[in-house]
């Protein structure tokens, strides 16, 4: 236990070509020792974990080597390679700017930098997580990097360019590092295991790199953390156990409960996900990754982005082909929503169960899949129902709805065409909000206008106001509130305003609004019109006004007033 080194040090870079994933900069590294143009000052920044520091050690050690070969290898053998290898070399100086971030840090190392080298030619300075330094050390340092005698080299690395003044910036050579790919990192992992003999699953190494997001180190130390759990055998199931991560098994299969419209296997399935421990929130972004790479695989020209294992190729390939594309787009949208809005939900599994069920809707075999144009024509068994569901989704995509000028409603008078929602949903019964959520014997979510559920619309509105208020909005949550929508016709539905700031905000926010109405009433085809209602000011009558209207209807009150000489008090 006392010899045991963890894998990012074990088996750390020890030269460009040994660096993991960041093949742009160890080549421009390289040539520029090679042409002998190297700069004064570098900077590398990037994510954490991807070789910064590293590369920093192999350019000091390679441009401080007395025996450099043509292949830009250190020989190892020299005075400044066998102290680099024991820690003391007396060239390469690395200073952490965390703990040593004074202007006092700063003065002792452009002390430092006076002295020429003893032993080659280089004095190399790399300073870690440089964009700690306080303001005053990085304006001491300033001079000391425009004009560094001619042996010093400075390489600063930090995780955040952001804090980097931008004098510094412009006094150093730039080098983005960029997030390793899942396919190096596994590379990188898979060679790791053969070299300590241990037997892993390709699937197993593919979540690990998942897990790392870009970080190589953190890879390596995920697989440390495995190892020691598993023993000389990592399995892909050790591996989910310990990571927390969702097997894929559940989204195969809860998938395809739903291109079924098995509403019930759907959510028996979300159970068990919950009572494997696993959050809510979890599984819904999983399913939504889920969807979106059964998306990708439905195509070949977009399976490069497809980041899953070899194993899984295949078998996403699979599925694919039985998934509706209608159902993955519209799937995304729905949980997006759901995603956006777990958090802030009093019920969020009740939320994701919804979700399931409206995804169930859209993958039923009836409402997925449309009926060919030339259905009617090819087989007189086809029942005319799909067909002419089909006809107007049509009609609705080539044509939308005209709006007529019945629509608007001045001055709050109902047409007899309209319906007010509180009198609708102070009516409704509990059956007829079930009603709109059953998903077994629902109508099929298509484009054609559809009578518009005032309860549900009444409730949908409020929720969407009052989301609005807790985000701060609360000009925008009156000019909701003040109102009620007025449901107009078949998918149509109209809302009044009074003035010109109402009028700003409903037009700013008129497309997010409709979005989600259509999306929570299941109406694609829901149109909203905004209506601005003139408000009659009555004239504002005087004494004397008053007077003459009604001396015009009883001129004896004139004389009256002449004879007593009376005012208009």
């Amino acid at each position: 236990m006392e010899n045991f080194v963890v894998s990012a040090r074990k088996y750390r870079p020890a030269t460009f070509d040994t660096v993991v994933g960041q093949e742009a900069v160890t080549e421009t590294l390289k040539n520029a020792i090679r042409s002998k143009h190297l700069a004064s000052a570098f900077l590398f920044t990037g994510p954490r974990g991807v070789g910064k520091t590293t590369c920093a050690r192999i350019l000091a050690r390679t441009i401080n080597c007395e025996a450099l070969g043509d292949d830009l290898v250190a020989c190892g053998k020299c005075l400044p390679c066998t102290t680099f290898d024991e820690g003391h070399s007396l060239n390469i100086f690395e200073l952490d700017a965390a703990s040593n971030n004074s202007v006092d840090d700063i003065r002792n190392l452009i002390l430092q930098v006076s002295i020429a080298p003893q032993v080659g030619t280089k004095k190399v300075y790399i300073i870690d997580e440089v964009h700690m330094l306080s303001q005053a050390a990085f304006n001491a340092f300033l001079k000391t990097l425009e004009e560094p005698p001619s042996y010093a080299i400075f390489i600063l690395a930090t995780t955040e360019k952001h804090k980097i003044l931008p004098t510094i910036l412009s006094r150093c050579q730039v080098f983005d590092f960029r997030r390793i790919q899942l396919a190096d990192i596994t590379k990188h992992l898979a060679f790791i295991a053969a070299k300590e003999n241990i037997e892993v699953d390709q699937q197993a190494l593919h979540v690990i790199a998942q897990k790392a997001d870009g970080g190589l180190r953190d890879a390596l130390s995920i697989f440390d953390q495995l190892v020691s759990f598993s023993g000389n055998r990592l399995t892909y199931q050790d591996v989910v156990k310990n990571l927390n991560v969702l097997d894929h098994e559940h989204y195969f299969t809860l998938t395809d409960s739903v291109v079924k419209g098995d509403v019930a296997a759907t959510l028996l399935e979300f159970n068990n996900v919950l009572q494997q421990g696993f959050d809510g929130h979890l599984f819904v972004t999983g399913l939504a990754r889920h969807f979106r790479d059964l998306l990708v695989s439905q195509d070949p020209r977009t399976l490069p982005l497809l980041e899953v294992s070899e194993e899984l190729i295949e078998r996403y390939g699979t599925q694919a082909k039985i998934t509706p594309r209608e159902l993955l787009i519209r799937g995304l949208d729905r949980l997006a929503q759901c995603d956006a809005q777990y958090k802030q939900s009093k019920e969020p599994r009740l939320m994701v169960e919804l979700a399931l069920m409206v995804l169930c809707r859209l993958g039923a075999p009836d409402t997925a899949k449309e009926a060919p144009p030339s259905a009617e024509k090819k087989s007189p068994d086809v029942t005319p129902a799909p067909t002419k569901a089909a006809e107007a989704v049509r009609a609705v995509a080539a044509e939308p709805p005209p709006r007529t000028t019945e629509a608007y409603v001045p001055k709050r008078r109902m047409l007899p065409n309209q319906v007010s929602i509180k009198a609708t949903a102070a009516a409704a019964t509990d059956e007829a909000e079930m009603a709109t959520l059953d998903t077994d014997d629902g109508p099929a979510l298509t484009n054609a206008p559809k009578e518009v559920n005032a309860s549900l619309l009444v409730r949908v509105w409020n929720e969407y106001a009052l989301a609005k208020k807790r985000e701060g909005k609360n000009s925008l949550h009156a000019t909701l509130s003040a109102m009620e929508p007025v449901i107009t016709g078949p998918s149509a539905i109209s809302f009044a305003i009074v003035n010109d700031v109402q009028e700003k905000y409903m037009r700013e926010e008129k497309p997010v609004l409709l979005g989600y109405l259509r999306n929570q009433l299941a109406d694609p085809a829901l149109q909203l019109e905004v209506i601005k209602e003139e408000i009659v000011v009555k004239p504002r009558y005087t004494k004397q006004d008053r007077f003459n209207l009604m001396a015009e209807k009883n001129p004896a009150l004139l004389k009256l007033r002449a004879e007593f000489d009376l005012d208009l008090g």
